[in-house]
């Protein structure tokens, strides 16, 4: 493997790619390193998120509890994409211990994203409850989520299991102007996109111009594509490229 950190994580991300997650767990040495570049640290941690094993997640909940705050809040986001229930309690924890709002509407925003249905209003964010409360609430979410769904390894996102092709139906959906010209896009959609390139490996960067301009014709064609011939994926599961994450 390349002492360059930059070369080190291409290459664990083809290998990734391919279903071959057993070298994420070297990620680890560059997220931890004060000295690396914040944005090294982000994207390890994202690939750490997506594409890691348990012993992997394990070392994300060990960040959470006890890094630093800036890595703690990192970790939190890098949960969200993850989307395993059994991370949460961690991240309601870490919530609980930061003292600066802004580091716990962070975390807030992770747990509404996870947890609140896109239909509804957010509960989960601003919530105006107290600690104790508040992780009553989450607590009371995630006994619903994992009776229902039996397992606290699923993954969710919008306060159900990850059901990949149905959000992608979603997403085309959402692109449909109704009684306008105006094409919105939803503030659901770039956690959507992220989920979905993630999953299938489909390159979705058309999906943005170079100012980052939304572009919905180009999401649209590139959704239209790919549900001509969709992958399969196994609701609650968490996938990378195309292969199962187990």
């Amino acid at each position: 493997m390349s002492n360059d950190p930059w070369i080190a994580l291409a290459a664990i991300l083809e290998q990734a790619k391919h279903g071959d997650y057993s070298h994420v767990s070297q990620l680890r040495k560059w997220i931890v390193d004060p000295s690396c570049d914040p944005t090294l640290v982000s994207a390890c941690l994202g690939l750490t998120a997506d594409a890691g094993l348990d012993t992997d997640l394990d070392f994300l909940a060990e960040l959470i509890l006890e890094g630093p705050t800036y890595l703690r809040i990192e970790a939190c986001l890098a949960a969200q994409w993850s989307g395993v229930l059994w991370l949460i309690p961690f991240m309601v924890e870490a919530w609980r211990t930061f003292a600066r709002r802004a580091d716990r509407a962070a975390v807030e925003a992770n747990l509404t994203n996870l947890l609140d249905p896109i239909e509804n209003e957010p509960e989960f964010f601003d919530s105006g409850l107290n600690e104790v409360d508040y992780k009553a609430a989450v607590d009371s979410r995630l006994s619903e989520l994992q009776n229902a769904y039996g397992s606290d390894r699923c993954s969710i996102s919008g306060g159900m299991p990850v059901d990949m092709n149905k959000q992608v139906w979603v997403m085309r959906k959402s692109l449909v102007p109704s009684g306008t010209d105006e094409w919105i896009d939803w503030s659901n959609f770039l956690i959507w996109r992220r989920k979905f390139e993630v999953y299938s490996g489909v390159d979705c960067s058309s999906f943005y111009g170079k100012n980052g301009e939304f572009q919905p014709l180009n999401a649209a064609a590139v959704l239209d594509r790919y549900m001509a011939s969709p992958l399969h994926f196994e609701v609650g599961k968490r996938y990378f490229f195309g292969n199962l994450v187990p």
